[in-house]
């Protein structure tokens, strides 16, 4: 069953939540210098992101699954007078015309769901960017330590549900550097890189990958390759 499954932003408070990632200031710098002017902010969580470009001048869309990570970013924007369009929305199915965006922000998000949703995802994200757009996707790799717990439960080789935390019951997709470039096929492949964070109880590792649409239309089909059951 193809599913995705929102964050609890009543929960999940910490304060770095609200400063955006290092990662994100170089694509600023980038698409600004590029003349992008339309961002969607995938899976934005409380908006950490999408408010960074909107203070640059960038006309911004944010959508989550959570309607509460969006009632927060609503305030946000309201008391900053921000130009964000907000939507409540499933990364599965975006409400968004086709090529409505000239770039798009997908930072660790769109491995909340399992293996078919993953497909899904990227094929709304290569629909909803313009042709010769670019978007800054993260991946969860298998390298992460909770993909090795043994008290989540594994649904198929690459997607688990987190038995504990503020995850707990949400699935998430764990992918190889093999995975990536087929779930990315209908892509150009700009930046590929890895990194991994230590903390006190776990380590987490990630693919980041900034990709151009500038490939032909590739069918939704050819990104959903049958999971791998155990």
């Amino acid at each position: 069953m193809t599913k995705s499954k929102a964050w609890n932003w009543t929960v999940a408070s910490a304060p770095w939540w609200e400063e955006p990632a290092s990662e994100i200031y170089p694509l600023l710098t980038r698409w600004q210098k590029q003349g992008f002017n339309k961002l969607l902010d995938l899976g934005c969580g409380i908006g950490r992101h999408a408010v960074l470009f909107a203070k640059n001048g960038f006309k911004v869309d944010a959508s989550d699954l959570s309607q509460d990570g969006i009632r927060k970013l609503n305030n946000v924007v309201k008391q900053k007078s921000l130009e964000i369009t907000t939507k409540v929305a499933d990364m599965l199915s975006l409400p968004y015309e086709d090529k409505s965006f000239d770039c798009l922000i997908a930072f660790h998000a769109v491995y909340h769901t399992n293996d078919t949703g993953i497909g899904k995802t990227i094929s709304e994200i290569k629909r909803v960017l313009k042709r010769e757009g670019e978007a800054f996707v993260t991946f969860n790799s298998q390298n992460s330590s909770d993909y090795k717990d043994r008290d989540n439960k594994h649904l198929t080789k690459n997607t688990i549900v987190k038995s504990k935390g503020h995850e707990a019951g949400i699935p998430h997709y764990y992918a190889s550097k093999d995975d990536i470039e087929k779930l990315l096929a209908g892509f150009e492949i700009i930046e590929f890189s890895y990194k991994e964070e230590y903390y006190s109880d776990y380590t987490g590792a990630h693919y980041f990958v900034l990709i151009k649409n500038s490939k032909q239309q590739v069918e939704p089909e050819a990104f959903l390759f049958p999971p791998t059951s155990l």
